[in-house]
Order: structure tokens, then sequence, then C-alpha cells
């Protein structure tokens, strides 16, 4: 079954290199992906006709698509098109997971996974963000390597599968009519898609050659355009001289360092120099070359995507990345404005186990949960306190013998304290200890559930007054069913109450890059409190307060963690005025289902 496709960028002028890498991973991956190729690319682009006689061997031995079903969908849709408009990311987006390699269009913004082989320019390079994998080992490199020539005797000349600015032509007249070169020693590879043929007399000419990377190593300089050549050459030990057809090919040159005749035209002062001492030349080759070979198709094969595709509250697909490292990308839905996390390497529920609440709790706060229970009712009483006023201004009998759920319940203590205080209250959790201890320990209903199973609505109370998840709402992934589960047991004017770290607070802004490393791999959305209001409206809530918490001024530039210093002080008082704190409790009162759809 094809799990991957392929969707490289066959337009007339943006070369073959593109096409050729997607056939080479593509069979790599065997069985497992295909190549598209459509049956009607439109004129601007390179037909299935003249590919098939182009590339009849890579034609013949990898899958091939021509037309997509509807109702196909592939774990991953792998672009190779140099650029990719918003319009087509969207388009390819409904077909599976995206991945683009090497993309400088609108899509690099959005797409949910991205890829580096290439350097990029500079200037490009410091906009935007960092790509998810970056390195010049996943190219596509030679078994057949050699040592740096001493000297430049046997050359050849390969301006990739097209040549449209006639490179080949305007070298060869420079360096052979010039007199530098004999005719003798020059070979020329004229690409599968070129129609320029070589008009100098003496000079090797020969047809689209198949591997033409295992062939480098017989020859001392390699000239070539930026690209996928130049690398290998470098990597096969070959010296590279780069002649360029564009602004943009001339920069990404420079950006890797090899040396170059500039554009179009042959710089022939420089081309003198590299002939007369080739020492130059042959060492920035040596700096260009790959430090190491990397198996793309594997890398790609194990990439396993989740909650990659539409925004979980909203449903949009389309999002801006803001963070991306191997492992994750983070993007802003621009229609709620929620963030999520797409994950791409497989891992184990973490909830089950009970050192989710031991070990890693006391690794992150120096007490285990249970040595914490005293610290958390404390927080537990003053969070019933807001739950029940909002109660009390809706229901004058008050909250005694109402009900109320805390979904992720732990070790109790808010279940606890809500029914020290008249509520009837009931915990769900997914750790089978925590629901034990809590049944034993307080006499409070518990049960072991997963909340946002689908299909598992008989499991819990209804007519609720309240719903609370603490530290819980940023472990869903599938946002929208939960949210509208919850709508489901709520009563008219019942509470929905939750914390959740945010995107907002001093953390995120001072180093947003560090703030999404480091939010652990089980948060799937990240909250703010200028975006939960309108993300609660589409259920069916009203938000009727939200309490900034965890306040750090330590974590303020230049602010020592001495609760006596004046700057502490300050900046104390400046995190509570501006509402910069790293979490937040979000309560909301539940007026009907809006936007959300039925439960």
């Amino acid at each position: 079954m094809v799990s991957i496709l392929f969707v490289p960028s066959v337009r007339r002028g943006n070369g073959s290199g593109h096409l050729v890498r997607c056939f080479g991973l593509a069979y790599a991956l065997g069985t497992k992906a295909a190549v598209f190729l459509s049956n009607d690319p439109g004129p601007v682009s390179w037909s299935s006709d003249e590919l098939k006689l182009a590339y009849p061997r890579e034609m013949g031995s990898v899958r091939i698509i021509g037309e997509l079903r509807s109702e196909a969908r592939f774990t991953l849709v792998v672009l190779d098109n140099r650029e990719t408009s918003a319009a087509e990311l969207e388009h390819w987006a409904r077909w599976g997971t995206v991945v683009a390699i090497d993309e400088g269009g609108e899509a690099r913004a959005a797409t949910a996974y991205l890829v580096d082989i290439l350097p990029r320019p500079w200037r490009a390079s410091r906009l935007g963000l960092p790509p998810n994998l970056s390195s010049l080992g996943y190219l596509a490199l030679p078994t057949a390597r050699r040592e740096p020539p001493a000297s430049i005797r046997r050359v050849l000349i390969s301006f990739g599968g097209e040549d449209p600015a006639e490179l080949a032509d305007a070298f060869l007249k420079a360096v052979v009519g010039g007199g530098m070169l004999d005719a003798e020693q020059v070979t020329v590879v004229t690409g599968a898609l070129s129609r320029s043929a070589v008009r100098f007399p003496g000079v090797t000419a020969i047809g689209p050659v198949q591997d033409l990377k295992e062939k480098l190593r017989s020859y001392d300089l390699v000239v070539t355009q930026f690209g996928l050549t130049a690398f290998e050459a470098a990597w096969a030990g070959c010296a590279v001289l780069l002649l360029n057809p564009s602004a943009i090919h001339e920069e990404l040159a420079q950006a890797a360092g090899f040396m170059s005749l500039g554009i179009k035209k042959p710089n022939m002062r420089i081309l003198r120099e590299a002939f007369l001492d080739s020492t130059a030349l042959i060492e920035a080759s040596r700096r260009a070359a790959p430090e190491k070979r990397l198996d793309l198709a594997a890398r790609l094969a194990s990439l396993a995507p989740k909650h990659a595709g539409d925004c979980p509250a909203c449903g949009l697909h389309s999002g801006w990345a803001l963070y991306r490292t191997e492992r994750k990308t983070y993007r802003a839905c621009p229609a709620c404005g929620l963030v999520r996390m797409a994950y791409f390497e497989a891992r184990e529920n973490p909830y089950a186990e009970r050192s989710y609440f031991f070990e890693e709790y006391k690794a992150q706060y120096g007490r285990t949960y249970i040595e914490d229970i005293p610290t958390i009712r404390a927080a537990a009483a003053r969070r019933l306190a807001v739950i029940e006023s909002l109660i009390a201004s809706d229901a004058p009998a008050g909250h005694e013998g109402q009900s109320i759920l805390d979904v992720g319940c732990a070790y109790g203590a808010f279940v606890a304290e809500a029914q020290s205080r008249g509520w009837n209250a009931v915990g769900s959790d997914l750790a089978p200890d925590a629901v034990e201890y809590v049944k034993t320990t307080y006499a409070v209903p518990a049960f072991i559930a997963d909340f946002s199973e689908p299909g598992a609505e008989g499991l819990y109370p209804r007519n609720l007054a309240c719903l609370s998840m603490w530290y819980v709402i940023e472990h869903f992934d599938e946002l929208a069913r939960v949210l509208r589960r919850v709508a489901s047991l709520m009563r008219p004017g019942g509470v929905f109450a939750f914390s959740t770290p945010s995107g907002s607070g001093i953390s995120a802004r001072r180093n947003r890059a560090d703030f999404y490393e480091r939010s652990p791999d089980d948060h799937f959305t990240v909250w703010s409190p200028a975006t939960a209001p309108g993300i609660l409206k589409r259920f069916g809530f009203e938000v009727q307060q939200i309490v900034v918490t965890g306040h750090h001024p330590e974590r303020f530039a230049g602010v020592p963690a001495d609760a006596k210093s004046l700057r502490y002080k300050v900046a104390m008082a400046t995190s509570r005025l501006l509402g910069l704190g790293d979490t937040f409790e979000c309560y909301a009162v539940y007026r009907g289902l809006v936007d959300g759809g039925a439960a």
C-alpha cells in the first residue's frame, strides 16, 4: 500500500533535480511510495509522454500516479517543488500530511514539516523559522569517491536535465575557445530534457547518463550550476566550478561556498585564476562538500505524523508555523488563534504509569504529587471559591449537593476539597493507581477513563453544575470532541473551569523558541487568555473570569531570583499588572451550543 506520495516540480525551466530526487526516494522506499505526475500538467510543464522518453528506466521502476481519487489518503505528501503557493499547499494537504523539501515559496511558512537539504541564501536564512530537518547529508550522494585532484586534466560539463540558458556552450566558448583547455580534455553531458547541441569539434558529447553521480570520480573538475550535481561532485572528491543561470542560483552558490564564474556569462578573470592555480578551487570544493551521508528515504519512512492536520478547535487547516524541531511543529490557527502541535515520532502514553505522578512530578516540582497535596488543596479551595461565586449568581440555592466532575483528578486533591465543601464530587483519570487512591483515601467516587475516547458518553455523570480540568486540557489532541463532550455533560449555567500553560506569559514572550522546545511533548495545544474566550464561544461557553497565575519575576531579563530585591518586586508587580504569568485559569459558563455542533 502506498503511504508516501512524492510530488516533484516538472515545470519547464525548473531543472530536473526535483524530479530525479523524487524518483530516487520513491525507488528506495519500494512499494510504500509513488510519484505523482499529472496526466494533464498543462503547457508550462513537461508532459508524461515527454518524461517517459527522457526517463524510461526511472518511470518503469517506480509507481507513477497520474490522477488522484477523492478518497485517496497518504501518510505523507512530499512536495519537491522549489516554490509552492499557499493554494497549492492547501490542495495537497487534503491528501495527507505535507512535507516540503527545499521549499522557497509561500508554503515554507505553513507546511507541517520542512526539510532543507540545500543551503539557503543568507538573507533568506535570516528570515522565518529553521526547518525541522537540515543537512546536505540527505542528498543522494555517490558511493564512488576519489582523492582531490593534484591538477585539472579531465573536465566534465553538466548543466542538468534542461540547460535552457545554454550554459554549457557559454563555458565551452570561454575555456576551449579561449585556449585554456584542449577540446580533448572536455566531456559534455547533455540532459534528458535538453534541446541544445555541443558545437565544438573534439569535445566529447554524451547523452543522458544513468547514475551520473557514480561516474563523477573519473574527472578532476566538474563544471555545473548550483544544484544537486555540484554537491555530488564535491562529495566524490572532484573540484567544482559553477556557472549559474540566475541571481538566485548565484546567491545560493555563494552561501554554499562554491567558486562561481557568475551568471550566464563566465567571469574570465576568475576562470583564468582557477586554471592557473587550482588550489583555491579545490579547497572551496572540499569545504562545500557534505560532511556525512544520511538516508532521507529512511528518515521520511520513520515519520509518524500525529495531529498535523486541521485545527483541533475550529477545523481550519491552514496555520503559520511558530517553531519547528526534528520531532514536532507548532502552528497558530489564523481563525481562532489556538496554537497546536504536530508530532512526528511514535511514542507511548505516559499517563497510565505511576512514575508520571512520582518521579516525573518530583523532578519538576521537588516533591511527589502526594507530598504536594496540601499545597494543591489550598489552590483547590481558591478555585472552588471562584466557581461557587459563579454558581451562586446563576443558582441562588448554591452549590451544595450539586455535581462536579474533575477530569484528570490525579490523586484527588481537588475532589477531596470539593467534597469537604458540600459538593457531590466525582473524579476520572487514566492512572489506575490514582483512581484507587481517590476512592480509598477520600471515599470519593472515581473511575478510569480517557475523556477524549469516542463512544464513552455513558461513563460520565450528566447535568453537571461544574466540570473541571486542572492542567489537563492541553493533553487532549481531539480538542473539539472534548469540548463538545464537556458541553453535553453540563447543565445550562454550569461552570467549565480549567487551568493550562499560557502562550503569552513571560517565558513565551522572552524566548519563544525556548518556550516551545521546553513545552512537554504531550501538550498538544497552547492556549492564551486572549484566545480562550473565542475558542470556548464556539462550543457554547461564555468566559466569566480569567485568573493569570504562575508569576515568575526571575524569568524577566536581568531580574535575580531574590524575592527581597527591588528588581524582583518591580518585575512581580509588572507581571501581575500585565498578566505575564506562565499559566492561567479560565472559568466559563455554559450558555448552549453555538458553532461547535452537537455533542
